[in-house]
């Protein structure tokens, strides 16, 4: 019987059966999550230190194929073991794919799928030739094996991705050579072999190169790349089964969370239980090596901060990443201008089941049970019920009415267990249910089913968000309305949105409007607009003074609206 030394677990010996064969108690080994550990470097005489190379995981190995090592092209199959730490260059037969970078290489089943990249010198851009082959790699035969086609093919490329979904293999976008790409090709990968081009549809990502992405829930993930001139940080989700884009929008939701990770290309992007992590790359002049989650349940970004006794690898660009069980396995990597990395560091991830605190206090909400509170709204009196306790502790505000409340009943000598009414003559329903909403569960979703979240009705329903939350002295709240309202404020609404803001006395925002519309590049285009012509006189004075000599900018907060407590 083998039994884990478990320091603190005592154990009684004498009460074990004397037949014992086959129990086992095991206990490790435990890992710290969030982690990082620097894993043994890879030897020169083994491999060379590289950039622009791919990584994948095959049961407990990491393989890594071609890249540079900044004098030349590579195409060598090196193997890293999972278990004893140890590397060693992979046996293999039969022709290797021509040594290359940027290329992209995916597994499917037993096998390797290695599809295109750069080939030639690396010191002569008129030498380097771009590729549309295809080669596999079969990791028990150790063959190599290039893939032949008849018909139409993906134009030649680099800097693309490549997923494997439904036993095919998908390539996107990429750099040609000549100019940057976003069509999209799949092969079967099981049956008679021909390439496909997807007829793709709903918000297709722009012209794109050194972009990552990882496939999770049916869908192709692409995070930030360079496009054209740009650097974005825009997260597109590819669905499979419907050959559909969608773009991850995340600042049109309310929350207190983290915006997402600044414009990078030359990243890494994993997926691993209900989460997308994205890991270094170049963001203009700098190399971060912090580390982001996307969490696709919540929507929401955040960092993720490494173990006290981490060794976090430094900032690098074009190197690979790939899972292994529940940790993330990064490799080389250009990590100081020129200089090629060797490293392999490891990441331990964490499995938290899902806090689901908030969805149970948005069901509470939902449903209105146990309700002890009850809002009357408007003119109509729109009846709005809630829950003292969780009212009462997310606003000071709400909680002295209460308090006021209930200290009349008791002045008044009423015993009742009828709920507390507070009266708000002057706010809109829809308005309080949102507030309501960000009260129970941290977050507010302004757009319904078909709304555009910078369309007039939206705004001007976010600005009557923003009185509340003033109201409510919900200081959180009101500094993310600002943050929504300004996001979302162009050339098509900015003038109606200064007239509700002038209307409304929501002064900090009629600022801002005031100052986008004088701004040299929008000015002429709104004063010429037609919707300019019936803006109130006294605004248009005020943007014509303000042209002439912009004043400097005074918050004022607005008139209380009238409230009555029952």
């Amino acid at each position: 019987m083998a039994v884990a030394n478990t320091p603190g677990l005592d154990l009684d010996h004498s009460c074990w059966p004397e037949n014992t064969e086959g129990l086992t108690l095991d206990f490790g080994p435990f890992e710290t999550v969030h982690r990082w550990t620097r894993m043994p470097e890879c030897d020169e005489f083994v491999g060379a230190r590289r950039s622009k190379h791919t990584v994948v995981a095959y049961k407990d190995a990491i393989y890594v194929f071609g890249g540079d090592n900044g004098h030349t092209m590579l195409n060598d199959l090196l193997i890293f073991n999972i278990k004893d730490k140890s590397w060693g260059r992979a046996f293999t037969t039969g022709s290797p794919p021509a040594q290359r970078y940027h290329h992209s290489a995916v597994v499917h089943e037993g096998s390797m799928f290695v599809f295109g990249g750069y080939t030639g010198d690396i010191h002569s851009n008129s030498n380097l030739t771009n590729k549309n082959d295809l080669f596999e790699y079969n990791f028990d035969k150790c063959q190599w094996l290039e893939w032949r086609f008849e018909g139409r093919k993906p134009v030649a490329r680099a800097a693309h991705g490549a997923a494997v979904y439904g036993c095919k293999l998908w390539i996107f976008a990429g750099y040609d050579g000549n100019a940057r790409l976003n069509d999209m090709w799949t092969v079967s990968l099981s049956e008679t072999p021909f390439w496909e081009k997807v007829n793709q549809k709903g918000h297709i990502p722009p012209t794109c190169c050194n972009f990552a992405l990882a496939v999770a829930r049916d869908s192709m993930f692409v995070f930030s790349g360079q496009s054209g001139a740009k650097i974005t940080n825009n997260l597109f989700q590819f669905r499979f089964n419907q050959n559909e884009w969608t773009r991850i929008s995340t600042e049109h939701i309310l929350h207190g969370a983290p915006p997402p990770p600044e414009k990078r290309y030359g990243h890494t992007v994993v997926a691993f239980d209900r989460n997308l992590y994205v890991f270094g790359g170049a963001t203009g002049q700098t190399l971060p090596n912090d580390l982001h989650c996307f969490d696709l349940d919540s929507q929401t970004w955040s960092v993720i901060y490494p173990s006290s006794n981490s060794q976090v690898p430094t900032g690098r660009l074009f190197h690979a990443a790939s899972v292994v069980g529940d940790a993330m396995y990064i490799f080389g990597g250009t990590v100081d201008n020129i200089v090629r990395s060797g490293e392999m560091y490891r990441f331990q991830f964490s499995r938290y089941p899902k806090c689901t605190l908030h969805e149970d206090y948005g069901k509470l909400l939902k449903n209105q049970q146990f309700c002890d509170l009850i809002f009357m709204v408007g003119k109509d009196n729109v009846e709005i019920k809630a829950h003292i306790s969780v009212v009462a502790a997310r606003s000071s505000w709400l909680e002295e009415k209460i308090r006021n409340a209930k200290e009349q009943r008791s002045q008044e000598d009423i015993q009742s267990t009828e709920p507390i009414t507070i009266y708000l003559p002057d706010a809109d329903h829809i308005a309080l249910q949102m507030v309501l909403s960000y009260i129970y569960t941290d977050r507010i979703l302004p757009t319904q089913d078909g709304q555009e979240h910078n369309s007039n009705e939206v705004i001007l329903m976010m600005m009557d968000v923003y009185r509340l939350s003033i109201k409510f002295q919900m200081g959180r709240l009101e500094q993310l309305c600002i943050q929504y309202l300004e996001s979302c404020i162009n050339h098509k609404n900015v003038l109606v949105a200064l007239h509700n803001a002038a209307k409304l006395s929501l002064d900090s925002i009629k600022e801002y409007c005031l100052k986008f519309i004088v701004k040299e590049s929008n000015c002429n285009q709104i004063v010429n607009s037609m919707e300019f012509e019936s803006l109130d006189k006294p605004l248009m004075v005020e943007i014509i003074r303000r042209k002439l000599s912009p004043p400097h900018s005074v918050r004022i907060l607005p008139e209380p609206l009238q409230d009555q407590v029952m």
